[in-house]
């Protein structure tokens, strides 16, 4: 059956044991704590397949006692392994981390329900990172924390664009010094003729004398409205154009108003807000939050200001947080802002007018919430619990309002780091109405008009159809890391021949070029004049002319120069590649006179653990100095898969998508996302890591690395996007 036991200190010890052993494809057994540490039993997923086709196949025999039989030998083999104990099971690596991170977050004073929410998925990279490697968990954590808070992204062009900002809030939250700092950076950047400060503060008792100071220091306007002061018709006036004694000035562009203070339980606070919304210049609400209070008044507060700007006709328009100075953590305030969806504009740290309110710089915000973690009297001491283990759903779409920001932020960051996504995702969710043709004519211009811009590098698979298709895989774009991209192009939508296509490669500003087949030696000369790298994959008997003599490929690299060793991914799995390089030439036609200089490349990949000899491959690549072709045979090796994995996922979209009928069109949108499936797979940017792991958390199933297994949790979380439209769609029209 397969069947083995691992012992170690910890479970980490236990797992690497287990890969070691038995790779990554593994079913965990059992998982408990002995005399010795931590025992674990498993089996690989290859022997338990075996198990399964060695009990009975047939249709008649297919039945409960078969399965009885098979559980039956693998209980028996269980037995002989486990012996009785009372002793409770160990916790995995991934709930421990999880534990460890849920108590670092509650410390620097993040909620349970936003922590609960931030570790419902922990990536496999993070599993595997070992105990005393906190920085990655650590870059993970921001990440995670980053995504989930809005803020403004360029002071610049707030302030060309200008407007009306109202600073609302509580009494002692600091509106009135904000309203001055903020003017005061306008001011700084564009003169104080186009600025007017206004208060509308009437209750506290020096309020508009204080505004006045502050705005005689910057040489700015200053209107003070009573409770009955018609602020619209205000707002109109310094709006409009005035025609002076010299000269006409256009109306202020910018202006802030300081609004009276008021409790999130002070029955004022609706009419209050409904004045700014009475007027008919446009009135951006920008809540200020003092950093200093407790998460439980920060959580009432934007509440009432969040249901009071509401229902005078829009929501929040941003927030400014203050006070950070005297905030004992940050966490309580962030984790407000977060859950609620409100944009952080601004942070103030002191009283300085302009010096001590900053735009928003994300990470160090976060490191520095992060990095309050201290245990104080008042600090909570709960532990997180372990998630119960979860079934895969039947129908993804019941959860899929839960899953609604996860998907959101998945896409978000894939429309962020990749080119082609606009694409896929049109392609996904169009089809047909009738004339196949013009629909994948208008599939083709969409193509054209979302996938526009400089491609770095192309990958030219072979001409020839892949094998169980009928069709040519697509030309795919590769982007940062020589990896690939959603970004593909059908080979019947090319030009016909050589010249015309390096021509249109040419025009999308290709630098490099990955061929699987060489082409004619003049062409890679034009290429070489041309500054265009290339690298093609050749057989070993490729003949060359080296040191006056005519060698096959495989003979001229015995004369080659061993390069270090590289660690790679190959199919999924660690490998080092062990490469020579031999300057050499490329024999012209004959009689075409000299040959072409070029590279030659011997690549051998050998199993990191066992030491043996996986494959061997053989380049030719340009002569051109200054390309690094390290990292593009790497990718030439990778992109071997690609069209297994598109005939793989064209078979997938025609099962979940059957109203695609237009094959071409199939086609093409296989090639996107197995070009996708295999970059997240490969791509070692912490993104990627983030990525992954939501991808599985949607699908419910583990897809690590695994290209196959990410393939189908992207269409996964592509059904559940659709779904999700159709029900806001839905939700919309009622």
């Amino acid at each position: 059956m397969g069947v083995q036991r691992f012992i170690g200190a910890n479970t980490r010890e236990a797992m690497r044991q287990v890969r070691l052993a038995l790779g990554e494809d593994v079913l965990i057994l059992s998982n408990r704590v002995v005399d010795d540490g931590v025992e674990i039993v498993a089996m690989s997923e290859q022997a338990h397949e075996q198990a399964l086709e060695a009990s009975p196949t047939s249709e008649a025999e297919q039945t409960p006692a078969g399965w009885e039989t098979f559980n039956q030998r693998l209980l028996e083999d269980m037995r002989a392994l486990l012996q009785a104990s009372s002793e409770p099971l160990a916790p995995d690596a991934r709930d421990e981390i999880r534990i460890a991170m849920h108590r670092r977050l509650r410390q620097a004073g993040f909620s349970a329900t936003l922590s609960d929410t931030l570790l419902d998925t922990i990536p496999d990279e993070l599993i595997d990172a070992g105990e005393s490697d906190e920085s990655i968990r650590e870059a993970w954590l921001v990440r995670q924390l980053a995504a989930r808070l809005d803020v403004l992204d360029r002071e610049r062009e707030l302030f060309e664009e200008g407007g009306v900002f109202a600073l609302v809030g509580p009494t002692g939250a600091g509106k009135t010094t904000t309203t001055a700092k903020l003017a005061s950076r306008y001011v700084m950047q564009h003169g104080p003729k186009d600025v007017a400060l206004v208060t509308t503060d009437s209750y506290r008792i020096g309020a508009a004398e204080q505004l006045r100071i502050y705005a005689r220091l910057l040489g700015a306007e200053v209107h003070a409205l009573d409770e009955q002061g018609d602020l619209g018709s205000l707002l109109t006036r310094l709006a409009q154009p005035r025609r002076g004694l010299m000269s006409r000035n256009g109306g202020k562009r910018m202006m802030v108003i300081d609004t009276v203070g008021m409790s999130q339980r002070d029955q004022r606070l609706m009419g209050e807000v409904a004045r700014l919304g009475e007027s008919p210049v446009s009135v951006r609400r920008v809540l200020v939050l003092d950093a200093a209070r407790h998460g439980d008044t920060l959580e009432q507060i934007v509440e009432a200001w969040q249901k009071a700007s509401i229902e005078a006709g829009e929501p929040l328009w941003g927030c400014i947080l203050t006070k950070l100075d005297e905030a004992a953590r940050l966490g309580p305030v962030l984790d407000v802002l977060m859950r609620h969806g409100l944009k952080l504009c601004y942070l103030s740290r002191g009283q300085r007018v302009p010096e001590d309110l900053e735009p928003v710089a994300l990470d160090s915000l976060l490191a520095q919430a992060l990095g309050q973690n201290v245990t104080t009297p008042f600090s909570e001491e709960t532990e997180a619990s372990p998630p119960p283990a979860r079934a895969r759903q039947q129908a993804l779409s019941l959860g899929v309002l839960r899953q609604g920001r996860a998907l959101e932020t998945t896409f978000a960051t894939l429309h962020a780091e990749l080119d082609g996504m606009a694409w896929l995702e049109r392609a996904w969710a169009s089809a047909p109405a009738g004339d196949t043709d013009s629909f994948a004519a208008r599939m083709q211009a969409a193509t054209d008009d979302s996938q526009r811009g400089a491609v770095s590098s192309l990958w030219w698979p072979k001409s020839s159809a892949v094998r169980g298709s009928g069709q040519a895989m697509a030309v795919v774009a590769l982007g940062e890391g020589v990896l690939p991209q959603p970004r593909v192009w059908p080979r019947h939508t090319l030009p016909a021949g050589d010249d015309a296509r390096f021509d249109w490669a040419e025009s999308l500003g290709v630098e490099c070029h990955l061929l699987s087949q060489l082409p004619a030696p003049d062409q890679l000369a034009r290429l070489d004049v041309a500054r265009t790298g290339w690298l093609a994959t050749v057989g070993k008997g490729r003949r060359l002319q080296h040191a006056g003599e005519s060698l096959t490929l495989a003979e001229a690299m015995r004369l080659g120069e061993r390069q270090p060793p590289t660690e790679i991914r190959h199919r999924g799995q660690p490998a080092t590649l062990e490469l020579t390089r031999l300057e050499t030439t490329l024999p012209a036609r004959r009689g075409g006179g000299e040959g072409l200089p070029v590279v030659a490349w011997q690549g051998v990949w050998f199993d990191v653990d066992e030491g043996r000899q996986l494959g061997v491959r053989y380049w030719i690549a340009s002569a051109r100095t200054g390309l690094d072709m390290a990292s593009r045979l790497i990718t030439s090796l990778t992109l071997e898969t690609l069209p297994t994995l598109t005939a793989q996922a064209d078979r997938l979209v025609q099962a979940r998508r059957p109203e695609l009928e237009d094959r071409a069109h199939r086609w093409q949108l296989a090639a996107a996302l197995a070009a996708l499936s295999l970059r997240l797979a490969q791509e070692e940017g912490g993104w990627a890591m983030d990525v992954r792991a939501r991808l599985g958390d949607i699908a419910q199933r583990r897809c690590a690395r695994k290209p196959k297994a990410l393939l189908e949790a992207l269409m996964d979380a592509l059904s559940a996007q659709d779904t999700l439209r159709r029900a806001r769609s839905s939700v919309a029209s009622l």
